[in-house]
C-alpha cells in the first residue's frame, strides 16, 4: 500500500539493488487514482512459464519482524538498553498468541520510531544517533499522510459518529496514546533515550500514531517468520481479483509472483489481495479505503454488560476480553455471534456462581460455576452449556432481547449522528475524500443493521411463541404481581 514518497521513485530500485532486493520484474510508480504502485517493469509476465522469475525477491535480513530488531539490538548496545527496559514492563496477563502479536507490534514500532528520527537530519545533528540500517532510508519512502481514520483531521473523525469505528477509533486513539506515553516513562531515566527521544521532543505522539498507521496498513503474517513488515512489496495495492501474489522461501526470502493464469505487459499493475474477508470497516480502518467487490458483509459492535447485575464486573473478569457481537450477512442471510450475551444473561437463581478458589501455589484466583461445575475455561460457551438446561429458550430469549436493543440502539446512533454532522459536511469544512469514505460504510453498516434489527426481531417473536417461554414468563408474571402487591386483611371480612 503506497499514498507518496518522500523522495524520486527512481531511488527506489538503487536502494533495493544496495540492500540486496531484487527489483528484476517490478518498478514502482505513480497510478492515478491510487497513488503510488508496482507495476510490471520488463517484458510479458506469464504464468506459461514454469522457470519465470519473482517480480520481486526480498531475502530475509531486510524484512522487518521481531527477529530482525533482536538481532539490530546486537549491533546497537543503545538499542538493546531500550529493549531490555521495554521488555521488562512487557504485559504477562493475556494468551500466548496475543501476548506474541502485542510485544512483536511494539518491538517494531520502536525500531521504526528510533529509525524515523535517526533519519531526520536536526535531530541526529543535535547529539549522537544510533547505528543506521537498511530502514533508516527506506522510511523516505513511506507516505506521511494516510487515508485511515486514526490519520484524519479531528473534525473529519466526526463523520464516523454513529458507525461501529466511532467507539473503535476513540479505543485506538486512546490506546496509542497510552503507549507513547507508557514508552517514555519506561525510558526516559535512561540517559542516551532520555537526549535522544525526548530531551528537545523529538519524538511526538503524531510520529506514534503514524507509525502505528504504517504498521497496520503494511504488517503481514509471513509463515516462519510471523508479522513482519517487508519493504517494497508493501507498496503493492490490493485488488479483489489481484494479479500477484507473495510467499515465503525456503531461505525466508519473500518474493513477489504472477498469479497463475494471469499475463501482464510492462506498465500493468501488480496488485496483491490485503484479505477477501475482511469487512468494510475493518478495510477503512486499516488500509483507508474499502473494496465493495471484496469485502465481507459483516460488522463488530461493542456489547456492555447489563448496568444493573451486580456479577457484571466478575463476568467480565472471567470473559477475558473485551465482548463483542459479530454481524454477518450472507446471501440475505442474518447470522449473529456474541458468546458473552449469553453469561450476560444469566444470574444466581439460573445457577451461575462465583468462587474465589486457592492454588496449590497459594494464590486466590476467581473460577466460574454453572450447575456446580467449573466452567472457568468456557466462559465463551455458555450457548452450548445452556442447551441441557429446562430454560434453555427462556435464556436465549434474554440473549436475542439483548442483541435486538444493541442493534436498535446503534441504528439509532448511526441516524442521529448524521444529523449532527450533516450541517458540517454542508460547510466545506471536511474532507471530500473522508466524507465520501463515511458515506459509503455508513450506507453498508445501515443496511446491515436494519436486516439484523428484522432477524432478530423475528427470532425474537418465535421464542415468545415457545410454550416453555410462555409458561415462564406466566409464572414469573404471578410473582412478580405476589411480591408488589400490599398486604391484605382478607381474613378479617370473610
Amino acid at each position: 500500500m503506497a499514498s507518496s514518497s518522500q523522495v524520486p521513485l527512481g531511488a527506489l530500485a538503487a536502494w533495493a539493488r544496495l540492500n540486496g532486493a531484487s527489483l528484476n520484474g517490478a518498478a514502482l510508480e505513480h497510478l492515478d487514482a491510487k497513488g503510488l504502485g508496482l507495476v510490471a517493469a520488463t517484458g510479458a509476465w506469464s504464468d506459461q512459464s514454469q522457470d519465470a522469475p519473482a517480480a520481486l525477491a526480498v531475502p530475509r535480513d531486510l524484512v522487518l519482524s521481531a527477529e530482525t530488531v533482536h538481532e539490530y539490538a546486537k549491533v546497537d548496545h543503545n538499542f538493546k538498553q531500550l529493549l531490555d527496559a521495554i521488555e521488562s514492563h512487557a504485559d504477562h496477563g493475556q494468551t500466548a498468541d496475543g501476548q506474541t502479536q502485542k510485544s512483536t507490534r511494539k518491538l517494531i514500532m520502536v525500531y521504526l520510531l528510533c529509525h524515523l528520527l535517526e533519519s531526520s537530519k536536526i535531530v541526529s545533528q543535535a547529539r549522537g544517533g544510533i547505528a543506521p540500517s537498511p530502514w533508516t532510508e527506506y522510511l523516505a519512502f513511506l507516505p506521511r499522510r494516510l487515508p485511515v481514520p486514526s490519520l484524519w483531521p479531528e473534525l473529519d473523525r466526526l463523520l464516523l459518529t454513529g458507525t461501529s469505528l466511532q467507539a473503535a477509533l476513540s479505543a485506538k486513539l486512546e490506546a496509542v496514546s497510552s503507549e507513547f506515553h507508557q514508552l517514555r516513562r519506561q525510558t526516559e531515566q535512561l540517559g542516551f533515550w532520555h537526549d535522544f527521544l525526548w530531551k528537545t521532543g523529538a519524538a511526538s505522539l503524531n510520529d506514534w500514531v503514524l507509525i502505528d498507521a504504517w504498521y497496520r496498513s503494511r504488517c503481514l503474517e509471513l509463515p516462519g517468520i510471523g508479522h513482519a513488515m517487508v519493504p517494497v512489496l508493501d507498496m503493492a495495492n490490493h485488488a479483489s481479483n489481484p494479479s500477484a501474489y507473495y510467499q515465503v522461501d525456503n531461505d525466508g526470502t519473500v518474493t513477489l509472483l504472477v498469479r497463475p493464469g494471469c499475463s501482464l505487459s510492462p506498465g500493468d499493475e501488480l496488485t496483491i489481495s490485503y484479505g477477501a474477508t475482511k469487512s468494510a470497516a475493518e478495510m477503512l480502518f486499516s488500509y483507508g479505503f474499502m473494496d465493495a467487490h471484496s469485502t465481507a458483509n459483516e460488522m463488530l459492535l461493542f456489547l456492555d454488560p447489563l448496568a444493573d447485575d451486580p456479577l457484571a464486573e466478575a463476568k467480565l473478569h472471567v470473559f477475558g476480553t473485551r465482548p463483542t457481537l459479530k454481524l454477518s450477512c450472507e446471501s440475505s442471510n442474518v447470522t449473529w455471534s456474541c458468546p458473552f450475551v449469553y453469561l450476560m444473561c444469566l444470574n444466581q437463581e439460573d445457577g451461575l456462581e462465583f468462587r474465589i478458589l486457592q492454588q496449590r501455589d497459594g494464590t486466590r484466583q476467581l473460577k466460574l460455576f454453572w450447575q456446580d461445575d467449573d466452567v472457568t475455561d468456557r466462559a465463551d460457551d455458555f450457548e452450548a452449556l445452556i442447551h441441557q438446561h429446562r430454560l434453555c429458550r427462556v435464556f436465549e430469549l434474554r440473549a436475542v432481547a439483548v442483541m435486538y436493543e444493541r442493534v436498535a440502539c446503534q441504528l439509532d446512533a448511526m441516524q442521529s449522528g448524521w444529523q449532527l454532522v450533516s450541517k458540517l459536511v454542508e460547510s466545506d469544512m471536511m474532507s471530500n475524500d473522508c466524507i465520501t469514505a463515511a458515506k459509503t460504510l455508513r450506507g453498508a453498516e445501515g443496511r446491515l443493521l436494519d436486516a439484523a434489527a428484522q432477524a432478530l426481531d423475528h427470532k425474537k417473536e418465535g421464542l415468545l411463541a415457545d410454550q416453555e417461554v410462555i409458561a415462564y414468563l406466566a409464572s414469573a408474571a404471578v410473582q412478580d404481581e405476589q411480591r408488589h402487591s400490599p398486604p391484605g386483611d382478607d381474613d378479617e371480612f370473610s
